[in-house]
């Protein structure tokens, strides 16, 4: 790993946090910029040298904190040289990071989901905090989190709140990112936003970003936060941001996909439906990790009687590796749907209540794709707020373009969305491949009495039962 260089902007934040007439510190601006990791160096350096500094760090979602802000922190603990077991000590349930001299950082959930009102954070005393993509977070959560600093300062550590974020639509839009542009925000709040130029990605992955569609550029590298046309997204963003469910109905039925990865940078990602409604996003099996398809054949099998779906509501990634965990699976006489993105468009497969569409599709996936674009802006697909990676899942889906020739509509390769956003958009895959499920007429496998218990036969489809 390279040793950390601080660029100027990144070091105008080490300045913000020696000032004391500063409290809060509102780090926004261009992806890879590395917001989280300057925010990390400094909670790592405020609780290496003050001691019994407590000092918790938020994200909406334990998961999501798993798998994005904590690997943040252990690595720049790593660039800063410390060392796992002498400088610090990292632990898991609950996910903590030690120091010898008594402090802590704790990584906390902050859901208004599952903490009405924030009561579980009213009883933290903290040193600061750290609130990573707080454009995630209610209004409510985010005053909550922030009012627990200054508590735990009694060896001199400064009482900050380090707030890391992209200034869209929304209350940080309103109360500091449209405010600090006005010149109105109070001095005790200094806001921070990187540019491209501060970016420690490397000329080809910035090269990379550039070719996605304008608003994404406009928006995410040149930080133009007002900028709407996605004329060439079938996803608009206020189409998610009205799509959002504050409740689950437990009774509705429960179907899930699967997309499958081996090993190397993709990664294994599961997707879970109540009715219509997106409930959960697990990721399987992490990027660099190699997991066997028998491995996550069994994963399935427990998940599907932990989460209530069973294996005959469920889709796998059927093409390459994915055949592998199909073929797991059936050896166990258990029978998932195999979801194969290149075959012909399934015209059994609509959305309720809606007329089917005049155009054609290229192919299964990008009829996917329409439908879950087009049910997101009816208002017939909805994404419950407690679900984990929401905000990558908005990001993935608004990847997608599209082309209509002579009234067929297709939408770009996989293949050609991951050279473009840098990453395989798998959290997106297994979403439309469990709406591949739940959008059509499900018939049991014949004579399927699986481990989950004998299937009911029924011919009028989930979503009768499920509205």
């Amino acid at each position: 790993m390279q040793p950390l260089r601080l660029k100027k902007k990144q070091a105008e934040v080490i300045e913000a946090a020696n000032d004391p007439t500063v409290d809060t510190i509102v780090l926004i601006g261009a992806v890879g910029t590395g917001k989280t990791d300057i925010a990390a160096h400094l909670v790592l350096s405020i609780c290496h040298q003050f001691p019994k500094t407590r000092w918790p760090v938020f994200r909406v979602n334990q998961s999501t904190a798993v798998e994005t802000v904590i690997p943040s922190y252990l690595d720049m603990a790593e660039r800063m040289g410390m060392v796992q077991g002498k400088d610090f000590l990292y632990t898991q349930k609950p996910y903590r990071i030690s120091f010898p001299n008594g402090s802590t950082i704790p990584f906390r959930e902050a859901d208004a989901t599952k903490d009405r009102g924030g009561k579980k954070i009213k009883g933290i005393n903290a040193s600061g905090n750290h609130l990573d993509e707080v454009d995630e977070f209610e209004y409510e959560m985010y005053l909550q989190a922030t009012s627990r600093k200054g508590r735990k300062n009694e060896n001199g550590q400064p009482s900050l709140s380090i707030l890391t974020a992209n200034p869209n639509d929304g209350w940080l839009k309103e109360h500091i990112y449209d405010k600090w542009k006005a010149g109105t925000l109070p001095k005790n709040i200094r806001v921070i936003e990187f540019g491209i130029e501060d970016s420690w990605q490397s000329e080809g992955d910035i090269a990379a970003l550039m070719t996605n569609p304008e608003w994404w550029v406009e928006r995410y590298l040149r930080n133009n936060w007002d900028y709407a046309d996605e004329s060439n997204s079938l996803f608009k963003s206020r189409h998610f941001a009205a799509s959002l469910a504050d409740e689950l109905d437990a009774n509705a039925p429960r179907v899930a996909g699967y997309d499958v990865a081996w090993k190397g940078e993709d990664r294994s990602t599961r997707a879970l439906f109540y009715g219509l409604t997106l409930a959960d996003l697990a990721i399987v099996k992490a990027k660099n990790v190699r997991m066997e398809t028998s491995e996550q054949a069994d994963w399935l099998i427990e998940d599907a009687v932990d989460s209530g779906y069973g294996i005959e509501n469920l889709a796998v990634d059927a093409v390459g590796i994915g055949a592998g965990v199909v073929g797991d699976l059936v050896t166990k006489d258990l029978h998932p749907y195999e979801f194969m993105s290149g075959l012909p468009p399934d015209p059994s497969v609509m959305l309720p209540g809606v007329a089917a569409s005049p155009l054609n599709f290229g192919d299964l996936r990008s009829q996917m794709i329409y439908l879950y674009a087009r049910g997101v802006e009816l208002g017939i697909i909805k994404h419950f707020k407690g679900c984990p990676f929401l905000s990558e899942l908005q990001k993935e889906a608004m990847m997608h373009q599209f082309d209509v020739t002579e009234k067929i509509l297709k939408v770009e390769s996989k293949k050609q969305i991951k050279k473009r956003l840098g990453v395989s958009p798998d959290l997106f895959d297994a979403v439309i491949m469990a709406l591949y499920v739940a959008l059509r007429p499900i018939e049991p496998f014949p004579g399927d009495d699986d481990a989950f218990g004998p299937t009911e036969p029924y011919t009028s489809g989930i979503l009768d039962r499920a509205f």
